[in-house]
Order: C-alpha cells, then structure tokens, then sequence
C-alpha cells in the first residue's frame, strides 16, 4: 500500500486545497525599511518587473545603487504572509506602495536572521487589512541578496552588500521559491 502512495501522490493531492495563506498587514516608510534590511542578513528579493516609469518619485535625499532596488523606497505597507505548504513552512513580506500595489516581496531563507526578521515587524505599526490596489506583483527575476544603507555624498544611498555563502538548505528553498514564482533565480557574485 504505501509503495502505491509513494508513486501516486499526485493523483492524491489534486484534490486537496491549497493551504491557507496567513496575511497581517503593517504601515512602514521607507525610512524604517531601510534602516532593518542590512540587519536581515541574506533574503531572496523578488522585484515588481513594471518599468520604473510606472512607481512615484522616491523619497528625496534618496539613492538607490541597482535600479531593482528603486521598488524599496516606494514602500508604505508592508504585507506580512506565511503558509504551511508541502515544502515546509513559507514565510514573506510584500512591500506595498501608496496605493496598495505591490512592487516587491523579501523572501525569508534559513540565512535571514530571524530575530531581525521579528524586529523589523516589531518596528512597524500594526494596521487594519490595506485596501489591496489594482496591482498585484508582476515577478521579475529574484536574487538572494543582502542589504546595505550608506551615506553618500549627503544623501542616503541603498545597495546589495557583498554576498556570503548560502547555506544549502537556504539555496534549495530559494530554488523552490524561484519555481513555484515562476521566475529566473540570480546568484550573487561571492564578495
């Protein structure tokens, strides 16, 4: 019996429903965004792919380093989202912008820091469920990146620090993130 099931859990699981997602929703500025994500440690950040044209103008006094980073400094929500789901326990937050768009979603791995994971929600202000807007997150490539925020030239400059080695149950979740967004996961360049 349990070789049957070991061959046929697809005609099994075709029935079953997907697992609920849990979401709570937080207001943050780019601001208080920025000044958790170096404390993060290594995330996969997935980007909206719509052009820069489409977001608002960036808070002033704002660089960003990699134009994909530009979708960060539009954040005013933040969604939190976790799932139980075949693969394990999932746990993500999109940044929602003014409107309640979303324009990009981090990622937690096995290499996130937990603990500052918990602070940076912790820091956020608790709020009703946001009106969801008229754009939900068109994917563009995700990369397992780690943050940095540096003064520059008297403005406050965000970035992708330099890359650590990734554990290898980190790098197999964030292949199965990658697949199950359908989207091209990019490697950093160990620094």
């Amino acid at each position: 019996m349990f070789g049957w099931l070991a061959t046929h859990p697809v005609a099994l699981c075709r029935r079953a429903s997907a697992p609920p997602v849990q979401r709570r929703c937080f207001r943050m500025s780019p601001l208080q965004l920025t000044e958790h994500l170096p404390r993060l440690g290594q995330v996969l950040y997935v980007a909206d792919a719509r052009p820069l044209a489409a977001l608002d103008e960036p808070p002033p006094g704002w660089l960003v380093e990699q134009c994909e980073l530009a979708p960060l400094l539009h954040t005013h929500w933040l969604m939190a989202a976790s799932v139980v789901s075949d693969d394990g326990p999932r746990e993500w937050l999109e940044c929602l912008d003014r409107r309640g768009n979303a324009c990009a979603r981090l990622h937690l791995l096995p290499d996130t820091d937990y603990l500052a994971w918990d602070a940076l929600l912790a820091a956020a202000a608790p709020t009703p469920e946001a009106a969801r807007g008229r754009h939900a997150l068109r994917a563009g490539d995700a990369c397992v990146t780690r943050f940095r925020r540096r003064h520059l030239a008297g403005l406050l400059a965000l970035g992708r620090a330099a890359a650590t080695p990734i554990s290898a149950l980190g790098r197999d979740i964030a292949l199965r993130i990658a697949q199950a967004e359908a989207v091209k996961l990019q490697w950093p360049a160990i620094g």
